[in-house]
């Protein structure tokens, strides 16, 4: 089964929202996200929007890039600028995420949405 990473900085928001809505989209593939210097807690907005909009975040924490497998298929980064060194993908992506601000939760909310459309697209393009 191919395994796809997402991973940005903290693992808070960006790269986890896009493990969730992955997750939720597909059984097709492995789903994992990490972070090069994770935060010790899910962004709470971010917690919330996904919440206000029916997705439930219980269970998930953020993981250290460490603790991904080392060989993935597609590597999505959230744009953040990140350097992924130890981990060897197939295919890099970058969602390019790094001009969206999220100061404002209005901000976050607008960016959850981009993440639902980019994860959708990616998951119809990967092939079979």
């Amino acid at each position: 089964m191919k395994i796809v990473a997402f991973v940005c900085v903290k693992n808070s928001f960006k790269s986890i929202i896009s493990e969730k809505f992955a997750k939720e989209f597909s059984n097709d593939f492995i789903f994992v996200s990490g972070g090069s210097n994770p935060a010790k807690d899910l962004n709470l907005e971010g917690k919330e929007i996904m919440r206000s909009m029916g997705y439930s975040m219980k269970g998930y924490r953020p993981h250290s890039l460490e603790e991904l497998p080392q060989k993935v298929d597609y590597l999505v980064t959230m744009g953040c600028g990140i350097e992924c060194p130890l981990m060897e993908a197939k295919k890099i992506i970058n969602f390019e995420m790094d001009n969206y601000k999220d100061e404002t939760y209005e901000e976050k909310i607008e960016i959850v949405k981009i993440l639902k459309e980019k994860v959708e697209k990616l998951i119809s393009d990967i092939p079979r």
